[in-house]
């Protein structure tokens, strides 16, 4: 999955609240806690848009290939081992650059 500059710029790692090393089982955990738990299933009462963003991250994070393409194409060729601790060090920085990223907020169902 290559990712073109015009493409939508969501973080699929921050749609999951998951960090970029979680493992697999992290993610499932957290695709199903969003969906059943939290009731983000359009059939629990959840919002279809919603819906289509968690589905869309899943189906991205859950697959090997797809998922090694988008952290090349979202954090380049940088070793995936020492991204978790890049990560943890970034987010408590004290510094308010902005990179453009914006955490998925779910929208109000009216």
């Amino acid at each position: 999955m290559a990712v073109r500059r015009d493409q939508n710029r969501r973080n699929l790692y921050r749609v999951l609240y998951v960090q970029p090393d979680a493992p697999a089982a992290i993610i499932r955990a957290s695709y199903r806690t969003l969906m059943q738990k939290l009731r983000a299933h359009p059939d629990l009462g959840g919002d279809a848009w919603n819906a289509a963003v968690i589905n869309q991250a899943f189906e991205v994070l859950s697959d090997p290939r797809k998922r090694r393409a988008y952290d090349e194409a979202l954090f380049g060729r940088r070793n995936m081992r020492s991204l978790g601790r890049q990560c943890v060090g970034q987010r408590y920085s004290a510094s308010s650059d902005d990179d453009g990223w914006q955490p998925f907020v779910p929208r109000e169902v009216r």
